[in-house]
């Protein structure tokens, strides 16, 4: 290939590289599956095509074995996808975004084997870097109109000051740990990189390293000390000095940064944030380049300075004035420290997450229960009341998801990269701990784009090890790189393109296995995801018509079903639901709807069956139990009205059922509490009462009705407090 197509393709590839991080943060970082169909599709057909390409052209398209890492995964889900999963939607789309990971991996590792490749990942990793940093920045000035970039709220446990930097994750604490990972790539780079690579660095960490303190996440900062710790520990004695004294001046100035950027946006006008951001960033330049050797000293005085604060104890002495004036700004000031000083509610939270995710892993040891499958089975396993979509644990997602099988896989992936990358640890291991740190305490992992940065660094890194020039940027220096590279043997290059013999045509054939399924189940749901996106836009048979055509596309898809479901008189809905248990057997919202739609039908024993289900796999869901109660007693009322005794007494008898496993299950939860059951002000069980009480007289068990009306007379105020004594008032008129 001639000078000018290398260039070419190189930088196509970077161009492409960048392109796919920038865009995959810029979309809530990937979270939501509908907005990561399209480029899961691309990336996997992509790296099937480089598959392909490596046997075609063997000795120009290499593909190393460590590329396949993530296929493990991939193929668990494909298992549990075939054995029957607690949610095919959810498994599918885990299935097909182990699937992309690979290929991210696969379409990185052939391109940044070559040393010139290599160097332009780099400044793409650092391009977005910038654009991510830099574009959340902007959100908070209120230059750019990025929905979610700051989070907001009036509760100091949430937010001190009122208000967090989200990013384009939109998600605190997540931005905060790419935020961390950013940061301190940025400080390595401070102690490794060319004299160039040294001056960007100081020049970009302070907007960093305020980011993330911008966030509030105690989490992010806990796994930035951690992934700090490790990699001063890993540096040579002479690097740590420096190092550690570079820390101290960017936390001082990051944090005074962050402290104008609060108080900014308290007084309401936070683009009076940038200039001391800008001072700031200035400041720290010109602080850290003469301690880290990416400028020299002009004076004696200032050689003496730097001399004095590099040794180990100087940068200790920097770093704790650093930390103080931090501490001083954001915790000791005007939000007392509301977040980061002892407000702990959100962490003990996650203990109740983590003791019922471990309940529901005791009931699907070996292989789990399927992709998303917490969102699915919470419900049924929580000990408490509590609202929580997600796990808040990455490791934990994936035990209960994919069960030991999974989490062996997972964790033997992330082993056998660290153990491959140790002779670099002290430039590679750093971010990638924050990272994986982080993703310990919270739901990093449910975003795409958490995981395609990791896998990008580790790329990075890896590749080096596959090539004789094995440093590029953010490396040990061109020249220390170069003289190496001289001292180390070229390899041979391998006679395969994907990497020899029988072991390299396995994976190569796993991956091309899992594309072929991974890619139409993509191609359908985002077919889906865009005809369900234009239904709210449309009305009546429109709007209908529309979400037909998305369930069509993915008859799999729970919440479609249950809002065309929605939309259709009763003996369809009711089909149409019982068709989707099929896919979701123990789905509380389907079997809800399925005991409303046969209630609606006067089937009360059906009803019965159904909404008693529905109960069993959420039982703290409030608003369901209520409605269940109100809606048997409304079908006995009727079924009394028609003339059918029997039924009647089945419907009833169905609500009066609900209604003491209702306050059974409160009695129970706060045993020695003040119970909310039993509040004489704005109750929440007054409706169940006298609906309760409604189907107890339809039993003619009046004595009990009577007390429990009394009950919610007894209230201070409220509709349901007049129903009961017109209620009352009737039966003693009799």
């Amino acid at each position: 290939m001639s000078r000018l197509g290398a260039w070419t393709a190189r930088t196509a590839g970077g161009l492409a590289l960048g392109a796919a991080l920038g865009w995959s943060a810029w979309r809530s970082g990937m979270f939501f599956d509908s907005d990561f169909y399209f480029l899961e599709i691309a990336l996997i057909a992509a790296a099937a095509a480089v598959v392909l390409a490596g046997f075609v052209w063997p000795r120009h398209v290499r593909t190393p074995l460590w590329a396949f890492a993530p296929l493990g995964l991939a193929l668990a889900f494909a298992l549990l996808l075939a054995s029957g999963p607690e949610s095919a939607k959810g498994t599918a789309d885990v299935f097909i975004r182990w699937t992309a990971y690979a290929s991210w991996l696969v379409l990185l590792a052939s391109f940044l084997l070559p040393y010139e490749n290599r160097k332009t990942g780099w400044r793409a990793w650092h391009a977005v870097g910038l654009f991510v940093i830099g574009g959340s920045w902007a959100g908070w000035f209120g230059w750019i109109d990025k929905p979610g970039a700051v989070f907001r709220s009036g509760d100091a446990e949430l937010a001190s000051t009122g208000a967090r930097l989200a990013g384009f994750l939109e998600y605190p604490n997540a931005f905060g740990a790419v935020a961390a990972a950013w940061a301190l790539a940025q400080w390595q780079l401070l102690l490794h990189g060319s004299r160039a690579e040294k001056r960007v660095a100081a020049w970009t960490i302070v907007p960093y390293l305020g980011a993330v303190l911008l966030t509030e996440s105690r989490g992010s900062m806990l796994a930035l000390l951690f992934g700090f710790a490790l990699s001063i520990l890993l540096q040579p004695r002479r690097r740590r000095g420096p190092g550690l004294a570079a820390a101290g001046a960017a936390i001082g100035l990051s944090a005074t940064a962050a402290h104008f950027a609060f108080e900014a946006m308290k007084t309401g006008d936070p683009g009076n944030a940038a200039w001391p951001l800008g001072i700031a960033t200035g400041a720290c330049a010109l602080a850290v380049l003469p301690l880290c050797g990416g400028a020299r000293a002009r004076t004696e005085i200032g050689k003496r300075v730097s001399a004095r604060l590099t040794t180990v104890p100087g940068g200790a002495l920097v770093l704790a004035a650093g930390i103080a004036l931090a501490y001083s700004l954001l915790v000791g000031g005007s939000s007392d420290g509301a977040r980061v000083g002892g407000q702990f509610e959100t962490a003990s939270a996650r203990q109740l997450y983590y003791a019922d995710a471990l309940r529901i892993f005791a009931d699907y040891p070996l292989l789990g229960a399927g992709g998303r499958s917490w969102r699915t089975l919470v419900g049924l396993y929580r000990q408490e009341p509590y609202i929580g979509n997600e796990v808040h644990s990455g490791y934990l997602d994936v035990l209960i998801d994919a069960g030991l099988v999974g989490l062996l896989l997972l964790l033997g992936m992330l082993i056998w990269f660290a153990v491959r990358l140790r002779k670099k640890a002290d430039r590679a291991w750093g971010p990638a701990a924050v990272l994986l740190a982080h993703s310990a305490i919270d739901f990093d992992w449910s975003y795409g784009f958490a995981w395609l940065l990791l896998l990008t660094w580790i790329a990075l890194h890896s590749a080096a090890e596959d090539d004789p020039a094995r440093e590029g940027p953010s490396g040990a220096g061109r020249s220390e790189s170069f003289a190496r590279a001289a001292a180390v043997p070229r390899r041979r290059p391998a006679r395969r393109g994907i990497a020899g013999g029988l072991a390299g045509l396995i994976p190569a054939a796993l991956l091309l296995g899992c594309a072929a399924a991974a890619v139409p189940a993509a191609w359908h749901s985002l077919a889906a995801a865009r005809a369900y996106a234009d239904a709210p836009a449309a009305a009546g048979p429109a709007r209908e018509a529309k979400l037909r055509a998305a369930l069509e596309a993915n008859p799999e898809w729970t919440r479609i079903r249950l809002e065309l479901a929605s939309l259709l008189p009763a003996r369809e809905r009711a089909e149409l639901l019982t068709a989707g248990l099929r896919h979701e057997p123990h789905s509380p919202s389907l079997a809800l709807a399925l005991g409303m739609a046969y209630a609606e039908l006067g089937d009360a024993a059906r009803a019965r069956e159904h909404l008693r289900e529905g109960l069993r796999l959420d039982r703290f869901n409030r608003d369901a139990q209520n409605a269940a109660i109100a809606r048997m007693t409304r079908l006995a009322e009727r079924l009394s009205d028609a003339g059918e005794p029997s039924a009647a007494h089945e419907a009833a008898g169905a609500a009066v059922e609900f209604f003491e496993r209702y306050r059974e299950l409160y009695r129970l939860q706060y045993e020695g509490e003040d119970n909310p059951w039993f509040a004489k002000r704005d109750n929440l069980f007054s409706g169940a009462k006298v609906n309760a009480a409604k189907s107890l007289l339809l039993l003619d068990r009046e004595t009990e009705a009577a007390a429990m009306l009394q009950e919610v007379a007894g209230e201070e105020e409220g509709d349901w407090k007049e129903e009961a004594e017109a209620l009352l008032r009737e039966r003693n008129e009799r």
